[in-house]
């Protein structure tokens, strides 16, 4: 669907060059949801604007449905653009302009009747839940009803692909939860690819398919969100996940949990059956381990239950070491986040 290749963008400026992205190279799967997450700097705005070629890569290929962007002439290029709409953080509304005419302006040139323009509008408006603001003004909405306009306004030519570029960072938690479930809904029903950045772990959480980590214009760690969330690789992915997770949280508290030397910590993460099992009880009765639940929770991604345990095992060394091989046989994750014989 999108295809990047070798994409590099170097910036100059007061005579020295910034390389905002390096080497960046991945495939967007057609008809998903994918998120792209870091932090400030770390070049995802950039990214983003390179695959409709609003910046143009320095070197690179950008390829959407097999067609290389970079190789078009500049109308070629506006006919391809008609098909990637684009949402905004701060909705770039016209002021002037009720919201019919918002998201009339781009169909401008499109050759529809003025009776197909507006059938296609009022769907639209259906779409968003806005029919009784078509004649209202930007000035007369609330910043998620700005968002709906700025969503129908690029649905208007029948994408293919909707760039997000952190459409939910000005909403508060309940207008952005909303918002995002419009978003899931126009990708399942209108069958839109879409291509977010945030910075905010929790918006992946909620609509996305796959997940993009992104630090210094590299790609950090990159796949599908349930793997990622069971079991992050990268420091900076296990950073933004401790707020889904609250993982600051358990590592101040363990600061404060003392153990013995027959004693481990160990942090388990499981991935949908496994939440059903009892493996701790399991464990006691099997191995001849004492294991006390330090903390827990669940959250659900993708309909798909992703666990977190931190346990003490109390026992034998042997007996703990054969705990955790047990526990790795049944896909689960385990990392000792304390060990008893290497705190003396």
């Amino acid at each position: 669907m999108i295809e990047l290749r070798n994409i590099i963008k170097t910036y100059e400026t007061k005579g020295q060059k910034v390389e905002a992205l390096k080497e960046f190279s991945f495939n967007f799967k057609k008809g998903e949801i994918t998120g792209i997450i870091g932090y400030s700097g770390a070049g995802k705005s950039t990214l983003l604007r390179c695959i409709n070629l609003l910046e143009i890569p320095s070197s690179g290929e950008v390829l959407i449905n097999g067609v290389e962007l970079n190789s078009l002439t500049q109308k070629e290029l506006r006919e391809k653009r008609k098909k990637i709409g684009m949402i905004f953080q701060h909705f770039n509304l016209m002021k002037s302009r009720t919201v019919y005419k918002n998201i009339a302006y781009p169909l401008k040139g499109s050759g529809l009747s003025k009776v197909e323009i507006d059938k296609r509008i009022n769907e639209l408006l259906e779409l968003v839940g806005l029919k009784d603001k078509k004649n209202s003004y930007p000035s007369q909405l609330s910043g998620g009803q700005k968002q709906r306009v700025g969503i129908a306004r690029a649905l208007a030519n029948k994408p293919d692909i909707i760039l997000c570029d952190e459409a939910t960072s000005a909403l508060d938690p309940e207008t952005t939860v909303s918002i995002l479930k419009l978003l899931k809904k126009i990708n399942k029903e209108l069958g839109v690819t879409i291509v977010l950045i945030t910075h905010q772990m929790n918006v992946i959480k909620e609509i996305c398919d796959s997940l993009i980590v992104m630090k210094d214009g590299f790609v950090k760690e990159e796949g599908d969100i349930i793997d990622i969330f069971s079991n992050p690789k990268e420091a900076i992915t296990k950073k933004f996940l401790s707020s889904v997770f609250n993982n600051d949280k358990i590592y101040n508290y363990l600061e404060n949990v003392a153990i013995k030397t027959n004693e481990k910590v160990i942090k388990l993460a499981y991935v949908g059956n496994a939440a059903e099992e009892a493996y701790i009880s399991k464990i006691s009765r099997n191995f001849n381990v004492d294991a006390s639940i330090l903390f827990g929770n669940i959250e659900i991604i993708k309909e798909t239950a992703i666990g977190n345990l931190v346990v003490k095992f109390k026992g034998l060394e042997e007996n703990i070491l054969n705990s955790i091989h047990y526990l790795s046989q049944n896909n689960i994750y385990t990392e000792v986040l304390k060990d008893g014989r290497k705190t003396i």
